[in-house]
């Protein structure tokens, strides 16, 4: 029986107890923590069943495998689920077999109110104008898009632009791209900023990517950049796959020794994905399948749709963007809203001689701003180069692109 938490007052009395700890290292795990913290509750323990998909340590709680803990010590904890709903039935199995004392679960409404109690629900709706008041109307999910997070959950490092699959409709623009690496000093110079500004903390995911990120020549050393920088962080590395088979030992070795999680978009291409699953598990290297893909799923592809006008309601286009306010990309010195906005002005401009125009309003300049707090506000609001997006087309099957401008417009 899976017992909900649905308000403030059951939340407390839960939070009051000894030995409390929780299950989960995401979003909301760390807007329960910080309101734990707020409300000076203390919370004992963070438990994940995958360590290696996980950060180390978690707002400075260290972070246990569920499978590795002493059930002597289970015995005595009051566990508070901190996933969505969606999450809970792929965890009660695994949580319902352990001695805990109690076992408790965030409700998706209640993880929206302990996010609004964090951020102040009042201080958010004063700091929106009409337009956003207007564009989210009775829509708690799109509200939430403008509220600052006390992290980042997700950033993407971009160390190449081109790639070997020439995807139709790719929102990196790889398939049109020049062939273009971003050196390893550079990347250095503006990972060791971001982690002055962010303590080597406060930023739960990176991903390296492109482009395909195994052309690049100097992927091994960039990876072990990511992880001394960011020792807490879980990283991954975002392949299509096309060359893993073919990687050396100092690639398995690199990924192993600094924790690199591979992650594989599986597309509908003639590769032996099993042979790339047991590779990975003989080198001891954790193997994902992309999010939408996976062991009988094959990528569909979407597109962007850009507008060339240029006239998209910037604010309603934020709302409803499904990557807003997470899918933040890291590139030469400037951190950008999302990886649509900066390579399609970068890429898509020159191949199709576009004028797509792009504002300070777009960036943050990582060598200008002074705390980690200007990243979590700017990530929080709506873009000027948000005008030029449509959304997303309906689902259509991969294919190999015609480099026409009509696979984005």
């Amino acid at each position: 029986m899976i017992t909900m938490i649905h308000d403030f007052v059951n939340l407390d009395t839960i939070l009051a107890q000894e030995n409390i700890a929780v299950f989960g290292a995401g979003y909301a795990s760390r807007n329960l923590l910080k309101y734990a913290a707020k409300n000076k509750f203390y919370v004992r323990d963070i438990y994940v069943s995958d360590v290696e998909e996980n950060p180390l340590f978690f707002m400075g709680i260290k972070v246990n495998c569920l499978y590795t803990t002493s059930r002597e010590e289970l015995t005595n904890t009051v566990l508070v689920v901190a996933l969505t709903e969606k999450n809970h039935a792929g965890v009660y199995e695994i949580i319902s077999s352990m001695p805990f004392k109690n076992v408790f679960y965030l409700c998706d409404d209640m993880i929206k109110k302990i996010a609004f109690f964090n951020e102040g629900s009042e201080s958010v709706m004063s700091n929106v104008n009409e337009k956003v008041r207007e564009c989210v109307e009775g829509c708690m999910f799109r509200y939430h898009r403008f509220i600052q997070k006390p992290c980042l959950e997700y950033m993407i490092v971009n160390i190449l632009d081109h790639c070997n699959l020439r995807c139709k409709g790719c929102d990196h623009f790889a398939c049109i791209a020049d062939e273009k690496f971003f050196s390893r000093d550079s990347i250095y110079k503006d990972l060791e900023r971001m982690a002055e500004l962010f303590d080597g903390d406060y930023i739960i995911k990176i991903s390296v990517m492109g482009g395909e990120p195994l052309l690049h020549p100097e992927l091994l050393q960039i990876l072990q950049d990511v992880r001394h920088f960011f020792p807490y962080t879980t990283i991954r590395l975002t392949t299509n796959g096309v060359l893993l088979l073919q990687q050396k030992e100092d690639f398995w070795r690199i990924c192993r020794e600094n924790k690199v999680t591979i992650v594989n978009t599986k597309y509908p291409i003639n590769l032996n994905f099993e042979e790339i699953k047991r590779r990975a598990y003989t080198e001891g290297v954790v193997f994902r399948y992309f999010e939408g893909t996976g062991d009988d799923v094959v990528k569909q592809s979407f597109k962007k749709i850009i507008n060339l006008e240029g006239d998209s309601n910037p604010v309603e286009s934020f709302s409803k963007c499904h990557i807003s306010n997470y899918g933040n990309i890291l590139l030469e010195g400037k951190f950008y809203g999302c990886p649509f906005s900066v390579q399609s002005y970068r890429i898509f401009n020159k191949k199709f001689n576009q004028n797509l125009r792009m504002t300070e309003e777009d960036y943050l300049d990582i060598y200008k701003v002074n705390s980690k707090e200007e990243f979590f506000e700017f990530a929080a609001r709506p873009k000027f180069y948000c005008r030029y997006c449509s959304g997303l087309s309906e689902p259509f099957e991969w294919e190999r692109s015609k480099f026409q401008m009509s696979e984005w417009v």
